[in-house]
């Protein structure tokens, strides 16, 4: 089979089918003599098409996959998709609106559906190699079973419990969310001067939330502040007339609006902390969807309606002193992108207050690429001030598998007999007591389905022997972005459940931000549509650009210049493989005995060595970037530029140079390009296929072995002298460019001086730099033309 005469989504495509038909990259469970390389893969949501985020991570693991498969590992490599919660109900809601909880379920299921065989198609197209026998989806009955049977396994432990605490609340999705369900987000608004009343003196109060001032329970002072601490008043009356406590606190800030603040349930965490610490009364301040409750007239509005007529009453009556412009930081959902309140709610809860040294301890058994990359796992754990809030009252989730009693509002874990368990298809039951039970309706956060991955692409619980044999996952490979969620709520869980931590190392990547710097934001308009990219480029290109980006754990901007760059390089890759195939035609495999090599080809296959050793490291610690950017160099300007020059005279003359000098050239020149073919593979999966399967009698690259290391071959020797040959090759050009003349244009005469003997070099002066008369002498290296 020829090599192609053009590369193209079509040459791309040919090998994407001949991988599918030929199981290139099936996972053999019945294989126990290669070692297993296990990775649990991130799996994506399914809200929408693959980002240059997705092609960046994910093409790092398949460069591990592909690697490792040539190491001699037995690969399992799944791929699974994350179906459920916010990221794909937001999208409907938004196409649909609100519908019945059953209707809108069967509506984010064909939406899941429509995404997953979009996102698959693209996934093959970049070349990515899972095995997709083991595709999962979280929102399959059998993987609700499995998170379902995690959460009874870790509530008999006493981790999982129901109780009613303050939360953060997304009044537009009508949920509760935990903290990392949250984005910081700088905002203006209006710092309002209300005059309470103290000891029958105004007492000017600063706030953002006046219209919280009916759950107003106390007003805090510094107990360091002379203007309140020498007071006898225990009492403050608001503007509202509701007489409340005056405290001392030390966390006010005195230096902050009049020094004191009221203190109302809940205008903000503080609120919570001082509620508890000083046994304060709850008035609820509003109701799920936001609206204000417990407040006489203002009753069912909105906060920001509520705010505008109770300042308007406050300036009618005299209290409102002033308003003022303030900078102020406020915490989103970062799904809908509204603010969120803090409510008091039932819900559900996961243990892991006081877990903190545990689960970092679990996180430095495991290797982390790069090595700092704990420290942001680390930063977390040591500030976790609450249980994890692992329900949520929304309808496309895995539903939590517990029973409330009716009438006493106890709850109960579900039998495994139920799993997987459907409130919908069983709504209620009669408990041992006689009393009606009802299944719990909320469903889990999303982080409670993914955080078991490991567990799942293990078979957990059902097949021991095959858990036994992946887990822990050998790789977790991410986006740093998601520390704080995937792999902490990952390593909680399933060191839990397991005794030991769920993979052996962590992977992080970077984000892909516009070539402005900017974030990719599709209201900004600079979005980059990998399925274009794929189109200009090919897949290979934007597996090279990823490669290139040396984006590892930090953000980098996208680059066209990479992008042309790589398609450069396969153009070049190209036309050096047609070079040798045709050059090759005629040579057997009978061996070429090394006296026969000449000095470049001993350079080049010593170089070929250095290079491999090189790659070979980089790849172990997952330097792509530095594995590419070496091999692209190696081939291109050493391999093409200078050796393919070199030997053309030997490959077109043998009568001249002799058979045998054609033979070496030959033998050297296949062996450097395959071996380069198969360091590339991991990169470039589809023209390394292309040139391997045309001058090769065996099947897929991606089955052979990774090049061996022949230090038979090092020689430092030829190395130095093929420096100077290469200097003189490189100015013999600047010469002919200098004087505009054509490259196979003569040069008359050249003195060189050189340590060594110029016999061993004079051959591919005359031949390739094309010079007449060599005046040669011995001495410090050197050379001029005229």
């Amino acid at each position: 089979m020829p090599i192609c005469e053009r590369f193209d989504r079509k040459v791309e495509e040919k090998w994407q089918k001949y991988w599918e038909v030929e199981g290139t990259y099936r996972f053999d469970e019945k294989d126990s003599t290669r070692p297993v390389y296990s990775i649990d893969t991130p799996p994506p949501f399914t809200s929408g098409e693959l980002h240059m985020g997705h092609v960046l991570s994910y093409a790092y693991f398949d460069f591990v996959a592909r690697y490792k498969r040539m190491r001699g590992f037995n690969v399992y490599y799944p791929q699974g998709w994350d179906c459920q919660g916010f990221p794909t109900e937001t999208k409907v809601e938004a196409k649909y609106g609100r519908k019945p909880a059953e209707e809108f379920r069967k509506l984010c299921v064909e939406w899941t559906h429509e995404f997953i065989a979009k996102m698959r198609s693209q996934m093959v197209s970049l070349g990515f190699s899972p095995d997709w026998r083991y595709e999962y989806r979280t929102m399959d009955p059998d993987y609700h079973r499995r998170v379902q049977l995690s959460l009874l396994k870790m509530h008999e432990k006493g981790l999982i419990y129901r109780s009613e605490h303050p939360v953060f609340w997304c009044t537009s999705c009508v949920s509760a969310l935990a903290k990392t369900d949250t984005d910081d987000v700088e905002r203006e608004t209006e710092l309002h001067f209300v005059n309470f009343v103290l000891a029958g003196k105004p007492l000017l109060i600063a706030t953002t939330r006046p219209e919280l001032m009916h759950a107003c329970v106390a007003v805090a002072y510094n107990p360091k502040d002379d203007r309140y601490a020498q007071l006898d008043a225990k009492t403050v009356t608001t503007a509202l007339g509701k007489e409340v406590p005056f405290l001392p606190d030390a966390d006010v800030d005195k230096e902050f609006g009049s020094g004191v603040v009221m203190v109302c349930t809940f205008g903000d965490k503080q609120d919570i902390v001082w509620m508890y610490k000083h046994k304060l009364p709850l008035i609820r301040a509003m109701d799920e969807h936001g609206r204000l409750t417990n407040a006489g007239e203002l009753n069912g509005m909105k906060t920001s309606e509520a705010r505008a007529k109770i300042l308007e009453k406050f300036k009618a009556e005299g209290k409102l002193v002033k308003s003022a412009k303030l900078k102020q930081v406020v915490k989103v959902h970062d799904r809908c992108k509204k603010p969120v309140e803090f409510l008091l709610s039932m819900q559900w809860f996961s243990k892991i207050t006081g877990k903190s040294d545990e689960i970092i301890a679990n996180a430095q058994k495991i290797r982390w690429t790069p090595d700092f990359g704990i420290q942001y796992l680390v930063d977390w754990a040591k500030f976790v001030e609450w249980d994890w809030v692992i329900s949520r009252q929304r309808v496309f989730g895995t539903p939590l598998p517990f029973w409330i009693d009716k009438k006493t509002g106890e709850s109960f874990a579900a039998e495994e007999s139920e799993l997987p368990f459907n409130p919908l298809a069983m709504p209620t039951k009669k408990g041992k007591s006689g009393n009606e039970l009802e299944a719990e309706t909320s469903t889990c956060d999303c982080w409670v389905d993914s955080s078991i991955t490991p567990l799942v692409i293990g078979k957990w619980p059902d097949d021991e022997k095959f858990f036994n044999r992946v887990y822990p996952s050998s790789l977790r490979p991410q986006g740093v972005e998601i520390v704080r969620t995937w792999a902490f709520y990952t390593i909680y869980r399933c060191s839990e459940l397991t005794g030991k931590p769920p993979f052996k190392e962590i992977l992080l990547n970077g984000n892909v931000l516009a070539p402005d710097g900017k974030k990719m934001s599709k209201s900004l308009g600079n979005i980059i549509a990998p399925d274009k990219l794929l189109t200009d480029y090919s897949a290979d290109a934007v597996r090279q650009w990823a490669a290139l980006s040396g984006a590892m754990a930090k953000d980098r901007p996208f680059s066209y210049q990479d992008m042309q760059y790589s398609k450069s390089f396969i153009n070049k890759m190209l036309n050096a493989a047609k070079l040798v195939e045709k050059s090759c035609a005629d040579f057997n495999s009978k061996p070429v005995e090394r006296k026969h090599l000449r000095l470049v080809d001993r350079w080049i296959l010593s170089r070929l060595q250095q290079a491999l050793r090189e790659i070979t490291q980089d790849f172990e610690s997952f330097q792509f970037h530095h594995a590419t950017k070496t091999l692209q160099d190696f081939f291109w300007h050493e391999y093409c530029d200078f050796y393919l020059e070199y030997v053309k005279h030997r490959l077109y003359q043998p009568e001249t140079y002799g058979m045998e000098s054609k033979r070496a050239a030959q033998h050297t020149m296949k062996k450097v390009l395959l071996s380069c073919c198969q360091m590339l593979a991991p990169v470039i999966p589809h023209l390394s296929e292309e040139i391997w399967q045309s001058l090769t009698p065996w099947k897929s690259i991606h089955l052979a072995q990774w090049p061996a290391e022949e230090k038979s071959e090092i020689d430092p020797e030829s190395e130095k002298k093929a420096l100077f040959l290469n200097e003189i090759a490189a100015k013999a050009r600047q010469h002919k460019a200098d004087r505009k003349l054509p490259l196979n244009s003569e040069i008359e005469s050249a003195r060189i001086t050189c340590d060594f003997p110029i016999a061993e070099i004079e051959e591919e002066i005359h031949a390739t730099a094309k010079v007449r008369v060599i005046n040669a002498a011995k001495g410090e290296r050197s050379v001029d033309f005229s």
